[in-house]
């Protein structure tokens, strides 16, 4: 309903009159009550504007979502006499004769209110914002020191690249508020056609300063990635349509001209010359209002040094030449990087680095170039580049040692034998493409695949590249953009031309499915084989198998492709005969109850398990034997799960697991792509609680939850099964076995500190470095629950799926058998601590991530245990969910179009969150796969169009993200129109990797209103009032309820050079602390001493250090961003955790999985330098002996060192060692 506004004061503001109708709207007599929609009336007031300076002309309006509201409000006013005030004058209103639009009047209807404070405010900030200031020029380059300067001595600009616009018309710069961002816009609106756009973001500016330099005003920017680059058509046709004619109208570019892209990948600091003096002081109040921090006043000197110019860059490329592809790699790493320039690389590191190849050998040379890098990066303010090069230099041959102590120095350049080597793990070098640059990482430890397995020993001849934008995230495009061009030809180009580094030419090989998502991709340099001959992509490609039938399809083709790029461990071999196909159940309509399931005999998963188990020590301490593995073999995959009534080695696999086919083999190996041997914790998300909240289920019982939660995790640290609780429950701690080693020292007598107060005869833990884990590890748990909702389930488990065999046992002749019904699953958990297993039993809700469609999650029954009269497939399997292979539709189907390959289920007995009323399933009908249309077969340009196709349509975040959004901002909840159109796409984006079949974003539902609920700003490192709301809903509630700031995180110790690293004078008796004195009676039982002469604690030192350079590797290479004062710390890496704030939580997700596998094999390479028997399951008692007082000394030097960065962590991989060879020589039992 509208309403007329008149004698509004003319010195009244919208805002003025927006909170006087609030007051009154929101009051007991209009709020609405309604338990469902709890929700403040929203409105609209719109004032019409005033002559000769005033606000307004006394005249406006009122629009309310219903006309039962405006009818209540003007028998309030002319009736009750409650007239309506604004600034001393009476308002008078009237009924107007004009609807309000039926689309305002649902967005009022659907959408919260509003507070008028932020907007007001907001509005005032994009008024004072609205100007711009005349650019002369615009110059790209570097800042720069000599190498002997310190970090402290003033730099220099170097001008690498100009734009002049003084002759031709000023360019100018202006704020984007609403953007975060600073534009730069060169070109004439007059008299140009085409200009081109600089966009610097807020958040990229990591310094910036304003000065005079002979008379020339200029503004410095010191970024941490390059610009944003962009090119705009000035006079393009409008429709009238803003939505339209809004849309992908500037062009996202990889430079400006040629000239400049020559320099952009190594110089994209800025530095602007403005018009007047004037401009640089009123650029620094922008910056204020625009909440940017504040420049500095500084004196910049700038000279035109030429460091990237062609002349130069050829004569280093010549130069590189006579390196070693190893440490040419970390030389062009440097340059890339920005640590050194070429004229530091041809001049004064000349002569070392060409001394430190010739003296060392290339693999040793390029590891010190890799710690020389990494000092660069973590270097303190009074370091100068010599002392990083010098403190990066191995003693062998800074010092020229000789005899034993150079050979230890030289230990950690040794390459594991093939007994020390997991054969499931490689060193890789990672390659990541930006716009602009070329970002070169590694070697670190990352999942080997069946590809790589094959060429062992010539895994330096395959990259991992990624595609990213300059801030290492996804990239994501601003609806006014189109990068379209850029990927096609920066990307695209890439990958059908190739690239060259140092000195060798890679062409793109394949990819795997999880790396595509993380828009990755393995290239390969052709080598030479000694048995495979000469080794092309093309010829790995050919050798994967017959691909004919998806030869048509793109898509499909590179995606059975993926299959054998799949980061997998190697298990067993079997023979033909020991394996074979069956057919797949299905109904009568032809639908799939076992898409992607078989079946093995328990033989080979006993053996299958032992594999793995003697490949990988953690497993070794696992109970449960899985009964069931994700597998690769041949050209199927899938899942394989105990069938007991086969017999010996048999394998059983289906049509629907064979993506293609390969030439019969003798003998093909299992590949293991996840094992089963527990059950996941289920956890709440945003998602979840969204739908289940729409579908009945109380917001109290969620607040419950997380209160249950949150108390859990700060009771976590009062005793040791507390701690080990939560790091499991959590899987925290893992790469260095903290719950494991927890256990270890309960028995050995240490408890918590509230254990030690309560029982004297306990050594206290409190005191130790163990206690600053467990608070990162609260930290960590309490993030994810504030940020991601993501809060654990009582009665929640985490399964994968499989099929009932029962109509199969049926069809093969078996009698008196047990099936599934339809809406019945089978759930049997036993966790590691369960003597008994459990059998869930009664109603239950089972769901998929990711959950859209409000029918994504239904209610089913569990059996509880099968009858024991009949014969049952699924009697004793353990860990999995079971579905039925019966009824109208395949279950797996209806939740969120899911199969049996690999996919994990969430069964929720936790009666709280069972719904209340039900939703059928989203129809997930699938769309077909895309062919080419001239109906030719695939080649491999084909795949690489898909690939950029794909990298420009990968919008399965974003919907999801909008989904939500829409889903709070409107009252019917995931039931809105928009929402169900949303899940279709959300479908159809899941689906696109395979099928092919891209979504346009930018035709999908908008937002209702341009402010995000108020539960986003978890996701912004620099959340402002101005762009968000309070929301209602149970993620607001939940969001609002955790404060992260009543946990104070312990300060770590910093990096220092390398080799500064001694014996320091000690305060206190060595091996005085609580751990050691409680161990003592057990060293000395084994021992025969407890104490270590000094000498031999010293010779630990090198060990030391090359966990401690490995460890700052880590610390550096995996943290979220580039900035050179971000690192991650020493007790995130031991726990496991990145709590830096990111946008886009996959890249947060894909780092920390980087992490943990890096962490996990330097933990693993210490261990066994300490410890490392002949026969890792039966260890003999002299090799335990042995290890025990190896360990005993890296304890003792970590703990003498603790003040030291990366020494307490080293202690603790010691600690493992000592509690492992003491519980194997029988004296510690736990």
């Amino acid at each position: 309903m509208e309403i007329e506004l008149a004698d509004v004061a003319y010195d009244a503001s919208v805002w003025d009159v927006k909170r006087t109708f609030g007051a009154i709207l929101h009051s007991d007599d209009f709020h609405n009550l309604d338990p469902k929609t709890p929700r403040a009336v929203n409105f609209k007031v719109t004032l019409n504007p005033g002559a000769g300076g005033v606000q307004n002309n006394g005249s406006g309006s009122l629009i309310l979502p219903s006309r039962k509201i405006g009818d209540r409000l003007l028998r309030r006013v002319y009736e009750e006499g409650k007239h309506i005030v604004i600034n001393g004058r009476k308002l008078r209103l009237f009924r107007s004769k004009r609807p309000p639009g039926r689309g305002l009047r649902e967005t009022l209807e659907k959408t919260p209110y509003l507070e008028p404070d932020e907007e007001e405010k907001r509005e005032d900030k994009l008024r004072r914002l609205d100007m711009g200031l005349h650019v002369e020029k615009v110059q790209f380059g570097v800042f720069y020191r000599k190498p002997q300067d310190p970090m402290t001595a003033p730099r220099v600009f170097s001008n690498e690249y100009e734009i002049s616009h003084r002759d031709k018309g000023a360019g100018l710069l202006w704020f984007e508020y609403d953007h975060r961002l600073i534009r730069i816009q060169l070109g004439d609106r007059q008299t140009e056609e085409i200009g081109s756009n600089i966009a610097i973001t807020f958040s990229n500016i990591r310094k910036v300063a304003i000065g005079i330099d002979f008379g020339n005003p200029f503004v410095c920017f010191e970024l941490l990635t390059p610009p944003m680059f962009e090119r705009e058509r000035f006079n393009r046709t409008l429709t009238g349509n803003d939505w339209r004619d809004q849309r992908k109208f500037r062009q996202r570019l990889d430079s400006l001209s040629p000239a400049h892209a020559a320099v952009a990948p190594y110089a994209h600091h800025m530095r602007v010359i403005m018009h007047t003096e004037a401009d640089i002081h009123t650029f620094r109040e922008l910056c204020q209002v625009a909440e940017v921090q504040r420049p500095v006043l500084a004196h910049v000197e700038a000279f035109d040094r030429g460091f990237f110019a062609p002349k130069q860059m050829h004569k280093f490329h010549t130069w590189l030449a006579q390196f070693a592809w190893p440490v040419a790699f970390q030389i062009e790493a440097l340059l890339r990087g920005g640590f050194l320039n070429t004229e530091d690389l041809l001049g004064h590191f000349r002569v070392p680095l060409e001394k430190l190849q010739r003296e060392m050998g290339a693999e040793a040379a390029a590891v010190t170039l890799r710690n020389f890098c990494d000092a660069l990066r973590t270097r303190g303010p009074r370091d100068s580049v010599v002392d990083c090069w010098r403190n990066a230099m191995p003693e062998s041959v800074s010092k020229r040692e000789k005899g034993a102590g150079a050979r230890l120095a030289m230990r950690r350049f040794e390459l594991p034998t093939e007994r020390e080597r997991d054969m499931g793990k490689f060193q890789c070098h990672h390659v990541t493409f930006t716009p602009t640059r070329v970002i070169l990482e590694g070697p670190y430890v990352s999942v080997s695949n069946r590809v790589i397995r094959q060429f062992a020993g010539f895994e330096d001849h395959f990259l991992r590249v990624d595609f990213r934008d300059e801030d290492r995230l996804q990239y994501r495009w601003a609806r006014e953009v189109d990068g379209t061009t850029l990927l096609t030809e920066r990307v695209g180009g890439i990958l059908k031309h190739g690239f060259e580094l140092g000195g060798r030419r890679y062409e793109f090989l394949a990819y795997s499915s999880s790396a595509l998502r993380e828009h990755a991709v393995w290239f390969v340099n052709p080598f030479e084989h000694p048995t495979q001959g000469f080794v092309t992509a093309q010829r790995i490609r050919d050798s994967l198998g017959d691909f004919s039938n998806v030869i048509k399809k793109p898509s499909k083709y590179a995606a059975r492709l993926a299959q054998a790029f799949t980061a997998t461990d190697p298990s067993v071999s079997i023979s033909r005969d020991q394996w074979e196909e069956m057919d797949d159940i299905e109904d009568e309509h032809g639908y799939l109850f076992t898409d992607g399931v078989g079946t093995i005999s328990p033989k080979l998963g006993d053996m299958i398990w032992e594999a793995l188990c003697t490949a990988k020590e953690s497993l070794r301490r696992v109970q449960i034997t899985p009964d069931a593995y994700q597998i690769r073999f041949l050209g199927f995959k899938g899942v394989v799960v105990v069938d007991h009534r086969l017999e010996g080695i048999k394998m059983r696999l289906r049509p629907s697991m064979n993506k293609f086919e390969v030439p019969d083999m003798d003998v093909a190996p299992i590949e293991i792509a996840r094992w089963f041997d527990r059950p996941g914790t289920t956890y709440l998300n945003k998602a979840l609680i969204m739908i289940l909240e729409d579908r009945g289920v109380d917001k109290k019982a969620f607040l419950r939850l997380q209160e249950m939660a949150a108390a859990e995790i700060t009771t976590a640290s009062d005793t040791v099964a507390d701690t080990v609780g939560l790091l499991k429950a959590h899987n925290l701690g893992q790469s260095f076995s903290l719950p494991w080693l927890l256990r270890g020292l309960r028995a050995a007598g240490l408890g918590m500190r509230a254990e030690a107060a309560r029982d004297p005869a306990l050594g206290d833990l409190g005191e130790t470095f163990l206690q600053s884990l467990v608070i990162f590890a609260q930290h960590h748990v309490l993030r994810d629950i504030k940020h991601g909702a993501r809060i654990p389930i009582p009665d929640g488990y985490l399964l994968v799926g499989v099929a009932d065999e029962g109509a199969m046992y049926a069809k093969e002749g078996v009698e008196n058998v047990f099936t599934l019904k339809e809406g019945q699953i089978y759930v049997c958990i036993q966790s590691e601590d369960d003597e008994e297993p459990v059998y869930l039993k009664g109603t239950v809700t089972i769901s998929r991530s990711p959950v859209v469609h409000p029918g994504d999650i239904q209610r089913v029954q569990a059996i509880g245990e099968p009858p024991a009269d009949k014969v049952c497939f699924f009697r004793g399997l353990k860990n999995v969910v079971v579905l039925p292979a019966a009824g109208k539709r395949s279950l797996a189907s209806m939740l969120g179009g899911g199969d049996l390959d690999g996919d994990l289920y969430s069964v929720i007995k936790y009666a709280p969150l069972v719904p209340t009323l039900h939703k059928d399933a989203g129809d997930y009908v699938g769309l077909g796969t895309r062919e080419l249309p001239d109906g030719r077969d695939s080649t491999v340009d084909d795949i690489c169009d898909f690939i950029v196709e794909y990298i420009n349509s990968d919008v399965l975040g974003l919907l999801s993200d909008r989904h939500l959004m829409i889903a709070d901002q409107s009252k019917d909840g995931t039931s809105d129109p928009a929402c169900i159109e949303l899940a279709k796409l959300c479908s159809q984006a899941v689906d696109y990797p395979k099928n092919g079949v891209p979504v346009d974003i930018f035709d999908s539902p908008r937002l209702l209103i341009r402010e995000k609920p108020d539960w986003k700003k978890a996701e912004d490192s620099d959340p402002r009032d101005t762009d968000y709301y309070y929301s209602s809903r149970a993620l607001g509630e939940l969001f609002r309820s955790i404060d992260l700031n009543n946990l104070k995180l312990p300060k770590s110790p910093t990096p220092i050079p390398s080799g500064g690293v001694v014996l320091p004078p000690l305060r206190e008796q060595p091996l005085s602390d609580a751990i050691s004195v409680t161990l003592r009676r057990l060293i000395e039982g084994q021992l025969t001493y407890f104490e270590n002469k000094d000498q031999n604690v010293a010779e630990m030192k090198d060990l030391f250090m090359l966990y401690e350079q490995e460890l700052r590797y880590i610390c550096v290479t995996h943290a979220l961003s580039d900035a050179p004062d971000i690192r991650l710390q020493e007790e995130e890496v031991v726990v496991g955790t990145i709590l830096a704030v990111c946008s886009q939580q996959r890249w947060r997700r894909d780092r920390m999985h980087r992490m943990r596998l890096h962490a996990s094999e330097l933990v693993r390479n210490i261990r066994m330098r300490l410890f490392q028997p002949a026969d890792p399951l039966n260890p003999e008692q002299g090799e335990l002996v042995y290890g025990l007082s190896q360990a005993w000394l890296a304890w003792d030097f970590g703990m003498r060192n603790r003040t030291v960065f990366g020494a307490r962590s080293f202690s603790l991989v010691a600690l493992g060692v000592v509690l492992d060879t003491l519980y194997k020589l029988g004296a510690l039992v736990f």
